[in-house]
């Protein structure tokens, strides 16, 4: 097996015991070899106060190919009877305060050539989903985060907002959850109260711009990571700020960490009326935040995390003041928990005693729940197993992990009791004694409603992709967009003999652990299937989904299967629960299951005589029907109900390529039908030996192709239905004897440097040059093919991004080909500072520059150089670096002194001097 990465252990920053920051190892360098980012990859970045108040998605690199276009669907109404707790009340919330894929602080990517990243896979129990960690400001050299380079490691500056993944918000929407962004308070050299500049008129630019962004990209939410004080001045128009954001109908949470009083940092074990009123303060306007995030010293003997206690007074005390406030202690205050540090073996008070949280008497939580740094799963594994946990033949672990931590160390949602002395070695988990799981607390939610519904246990990355049960793409892959709703219960199985293993079957690419018994197969769509094996000496009840669905005359059942072990007497039966009878489960035989198939087959199953009824859960019965049967096992690739209709979309529209980089990567374009229609798109390659390959698919209306290889003659693009059927393929067809080859673009001091091959049928190139920086500016020059080399000038504007286009022409005009090469032109100048200063008590501080490339600010008083008290991997600096220093707490000037200020941008241009006299 493979093992073609090596992983940075890295630590995250953290106040002890208090406040949000988790500390544990983990992957989070940038992608490497194969899975590293194309030079035009879409790749997320953060943004800084002055970045939100002038944004604009046609400046912004990107914009539109990060976009989340999947609503937010709504999700069933609570059913009891079938919930693995039915006495669990299902009004508390679950706040999961996280990571997308690998948590990368160095920007995240919609999809990418890699199975490793962690994908979450537990939505059934979360209601806000967000990323935590901080994404880079715009055009951060990548140089800048090589952990080698002692000089500037993690010297490199984090936005102050940073933006969800739209791969997870699509994820999250097909769920009914909602994707929450963050703006993270302090940032290095990047004062909050940025944020709340306000015009004459006290309206706020930057939210206004922050609720225009949510509108934008697509997601719902943000978390206000306050965890710094604030000054007592700017209290009531920080709640006038979070106030303009809640009036346009943003969902925003507050951390619980500053009083209304003072405005200073206190972490406080239960919720008090000075810190209250950020969620609600009838003086100010009603609410000015939808929730709170509670510090999690709720639980402790003492309130600051020393010792445990089982004392409920600081819950209590949270609740009396929620309900003294008017808001309701269930959607408006979530108690933290740790997971980060805390996880399985309680080491955090948080995950030692959250049934503190639960009512003596009805047995159901308080407040409603968040948890920070669920991600550990994956990144504080390489702790135990002493290599990295970016190593696909660790997958299986993480998966465990994460089964182990939202139902409980037994993997069981109907058995959540702590299970002292009970470890799993084997995936990391050296002591489990103390977590009993998120489904312990949160009841299981379901958006399977309507009457059809199609899964093909598609976890969203795999080793390979199939179609069909066939592999269809040999190369590994992650795309959370393709993500299917996964089973409601991991795993709940009746039985009254032995229980069956069941996990997600990614092929024999990877490893899948000892527990593991089964023979790898991989999917049937997509790159994974459902494997139920094991020893079948009894009946066994799978369910796997908690439904809606209404029954008709005309719905039908369809099963498709893989059994590869032996024939053998035994039966698949498909199992149904209805809202009019919730403890009785009718089953459906599927004929001849017993016997060993050739591949996947499918069966289907006729419902009418369930007409009528409403169907609650749907599951899969694997009856030995006689002696007990070793070595049984069975691939489910597809578990589909349809009610007739036909769902197939029609034939997608407007497919074409955008754009064909000189770099072999590529973008392609639609036009996007509306989500009840159209589930998704899928993206083949017809290659020139007849294979046609997937190469992947989204929600949406643009997708970025890595590597559009030379023996691709088509491009395919089908729509696909709710009952996973695709329509009719539109076709855009590649033929590389039009194509212009070796084209290659430079940017010089006076414009470009292109060069190309001579086209056979060519007569002419075109050059066309726009720029997304803001700049309207368009040029366009027409030169004989056979130059084969041109240096075009053109006005430069320093550091402008540029997309340029050349075009093949034949005789009369028309175009035969174009390829298109982007970049940033010849950076030759920094600008100079643009702001002044101010007096902080008795320290002084200076404005952040507008810049968005400067690096190194260097500062003197009256010819002196003032130097950053904090050392820079220990050398003392003459400058302080962005990102890195903060820009304020420096000593007060003498009267009549002149600050003087030069910057230096990360080409080490230098900016012309900037005085200003202090008085």
């Amino acid at each position: 097996m493979k093992n073609r990465k090596t992983a940075l252990a890295e630590a995250s920053a953290m106040i002890p015991s208090t406040v949000p920051h988790s500390v544990f190892a983990g992957d989070s360098m940038p992608p490497t070899g194969d899975a590293a980012f194309g030079k035009n990859q879409p790749v997320t970045h953060g943004y800084r106060a002055v970045d939100i108040e002038n944004w604009s998605p046609e400046t912004d690199p990107n914009a539109k190919r990060l976009r989340a276009h999947v609503p937010l669907q709504q999700r069933n109404d609570a059913f009891a009877a079938t919930q693995a707790n039915p006495k669990l009340s299902p009004n508390t919330e679950f706040f999961n305060l996280t990571g997308d894929y690998d948590d990368a602080p160095r920007g995240a990517t919609p999809y990418n050539n890699e199975f490793s990243n962690y994908l979450f896979n537990f939505w059934q129990y979360t209601d806000y989903y967000g990323g935590w960690h901080g994404t880079p400001t715009e055009d951060v050299p990548s140089s800048l985060y090589d952990p080698n380079d002692a000089g500037h490691n993690g010297a490199f500056e984090y936005g102050i907002v940073d933006l969800p993944n739209p791969a997870y918000t699509n994820a999250a929407h097909k769920n009914g959850v909602k994707s929450v962004a963050c703006i993270f308070i302090p940032r290095g050299g990047q004062p909050y109260d940025l944020l709340l500049k306000q015009r004459e008129d006290g309206t706020f630019p930057v939210a206004e711009k922050l609720i225009e962004m949510k509108e934008y990209f697509g997601f719902d939410s943000y978390f206000i990571n306050q965890e710094t004080s604030i000054k007592p001045e700017h209290i009531k128009i920080y709640k006038a700020f979070t106030k303009t954001l809640v009036d346009a109908g943003v969902y925003t949470q507050w951390y619980d960490t500053v009083d209304d009083t003072q405005g200073k940092l206190t972490y406080q074990p239960s919720l008090i009326s000075s810190h209250s009123s950020f969620v609600r303060d009838d003086a100010n306007g009603g609410m000015i935040n939808n929730s709170i995030f509670m510090n999690y010293n709720w639980n402790s003997h003492d309130g600051w995390n020393n010792g445990d206690s089982t004392d409920q007074k600081y819950i209590k005390q949270t609740v009396e003041e929620a309900k003294s406030r008017g808001i309701d202690p269930l959607k408006t205050v979530f108690s933290g928990v740790e997971a980060g540090m805390g996880r399985f073996g309680g080491s955090h008070n948080s995950t030692r005693n959250l049934d503190v949280i639960l009512d003596p008497v009805t047995g159901n939580p308080m407040t409603s729940i968040a948890t920070l740094g669920g991600l550990f799963v994956q990144q504080a594994l390489d702790e135990y197993i002493g290599d990295p946990s970016k190593n696909d033949d660790h997958q299986w672990m993480i998966a465990e992990r994460e089964r182990m931590w939202y139902t409980g160390v037994k993997i069981d949602p109907t058995n959540t009791d702590k299970q002292k002395g009970y470890a799993r070695p084997d995936v990391g988990v050296q002591d489990a004694s103390e977590w009993t799981g998120i489904s312990r607390y949160i009841s299981e939610r379901s958006v399977v409603n309507g009457s059809a519904f199609s899964t093909t246990f598609n976890t969203g990355h795999g080793m390979k992709y199939y179609v069909d049960g066939k592999v269809s793409n040999d190369d590994e892959w992650s795309n959370i967009n393709l993500q299917d709703i996964l089973p409601t219960w991991q795993w709940w199985i009746d039985s009254e003999g032995t229980k069956l293993q069941v996990d997600f079957d990614y092929g024999d690419s990877v490893e899948n652990g000892d527990k593991f018994t089964y023979k790898p197969i991989g999917g049937y769509k997509g790159g994974s299937s459902l494997v139920v094996n094991g020893s079948l000496d009894a009946k066994n009840f799978l369910r796997l989904y908690k439904t809606d669905l209404d029954v008709k005359k005309t719905t039908k059942a369809s099963i498709t299967f893989n059994k590869s072990s032996a024939s053998d007497r035994s039966e698949i039966q498909l199992g149904l629960i209805f809202k009019d009878n919730p403890k009785q489960v009718e089953y459906v035989s599927v004929p001849n299951s017993g016997e060993k198939t050739n591949g996947y087959t499918t069966a289907e199953l006729d419902l009418h005589a369930y007409a009528d009824r409403k169907l609650a859960v749907i599951g899969l019965a694997f009856d030995p029907k006689g002696a007990a049967i070793e070595g049984y096992q069975v691939n489910i690739g597809e578990l589909k109900i349809t009610d007739g209709k036909n769902y197939t979309p029609s034939q997608p529209a407007g497919f074409a390529i955008e754009n064909r980089y000189d770099t072999g990567e590529a973008d392609v374009v639609w036009n996007m039908e509306d989500y009840s229609d159209v589930k998704q798109y899928n993206l083949y390659a017809q290659l020139k030996n007849g294979k046609e390959v997937f190469w992947g698919g989204v929600y949406g209306s643009n997708f970025y192709i890595k590597s559009l290889e030379p023996d691709v003659m088509a491009l395919k693009l089908t729509a696909v239905g709710i009952d996973q059927t695709e329509s009719k393929p539109a076709v855009v067809a590649i033929d590389d004897k039009d194509q212009l080859s070796n084209v290659n673009a430079i940017a010089t001091v006076e414009g470009f440097d292109i060069v190309w091959d001579k086209h056979n049928r060519a007569s002419q190139v075109r050059f066309d040059v726009s720029f997304t920086d803001g700049r309207k500016d368009t040029y366009t020059k027409t030169v004989d093919s056979a130059l084969g080399l041109f240096k075009w000038e053109v006005p430069v504007k320093d550091d402008d991004r540029y997309l340029l286009k050349v075009s093949a022409l034949d005789k009369e005009g028309g175009v035969l080909d174009i390829v298109s090469s982007s970049g940033k032109m010849k950076d030759l100048y920094s600008e100079p500072f643009d702001g002044g200063y101010y007096i902080d008590g008795d320290k002084l501080g200076i404005d952040v520059p507008s810049s968005k490339d400067w690096w190194h600010m260097y500062i003197t008083v009256n010819g002196q150089p003032v130097k950053p008290t904090e050392n820079d991997q220990g050398v003392t600096t003459d400058y302080f670096i962005r990102g890195y220093h903060d820009l304020n707490g420096l000593p007060l000037p003498e009267k009549g002194s002149v600050i003087s200020i030069v910057l230096e941008d990360y080409m080490g241009n230098m900016s012309e001097m900037k005085s200003i006299p202090y008085n």
